[in-house]
């Protein structure tokens, strides 16, 4: 996988902080405990979720033409660390799938090549 670049670190209290992390595509802003990160830092390339709503992002009897516009990766900020979006499937097992070159650990097994996610929180510990 790859890293990411830490961008920024805003620190509330002792080991708690919310860190802007930077693909090559676009920067998220992301909840960390125990945080030792500095601006620079590179960090490995997989963030998990406190918790996830996540659902197909298509059904395979869709025409082929909504199946293709419905498979695209975005994501959009909702709340200080809650985001909707869409991504690809990377691993079906795990539940790891890519987003804007971001890798997010879902944790929970996947059954098709795209879903569409709502996450409460994105976290690196």
């Amino acid at each position: 996988m790859n890293q990411l670049i830490v961008k920024n670190v805003d620190c509330y209290g002792d080991e708690t902080a919310t860190i802007t992390l930077k693909s090559e595509f676009v920067s998220i802003d992301i909840f960390c405990h125990l945080c030792d990160f500095k601006n620079g830092d590179k960090v490995e390339d997989l963030l998990d979720v406190l918790d996830v709503d996540v659902k197909s992002a298509y059904l395979n009897d869709w025409s082929e033409s909504l199946i293709q516009e419905k498979s695209t990766m975005w994501i959009q900020k909702q709340g200080p660390y809650e985001y909707i979006g869409c991504g690809k499937v990377i691993d079906f097992e795990s539940g790891i799938i890519n987003v804007l070159g971001f890798h997010i650990n879902f944790d929970q097994k996947l059954y098709s090549d795209w879903v569409e996610f709502k996450i409460s929180r994105l976290e690196l510990w």
